[in-house]
């Protein structure tokens, strides 16, 4: 028996939850700001003008360079 599913059904099984930075915790800033070679204070500027998604905030410094 064949049964038919949703594609996004299918996509949402397979994609990996989003990662989000948390501006509260300090050590966490600390460490994307050292990876994306930011300042802290710009990683909570932009975090503060797209959120927190780590995708979303590593294109909008893409962006600005």
């Amino acid at each position: 028996m064949i049964r038919l599913v949703t594609v996004a059904s299918v996509i949402s099984t397979y994609q990996k939850p989003a990662v989000v930075v948390d501006p509260n915790d300090n050590a966490q800033t600390e460490l994307w700001a050292s990876r994306l070679n930011v300042s802290r204070e710009r990683l909570l500027e932009t975090i503060s003008e797209v959120g927190p998604s780590l995708a979303a905030v590593r294109h909008r410094l893409e962006k600005q360079e």
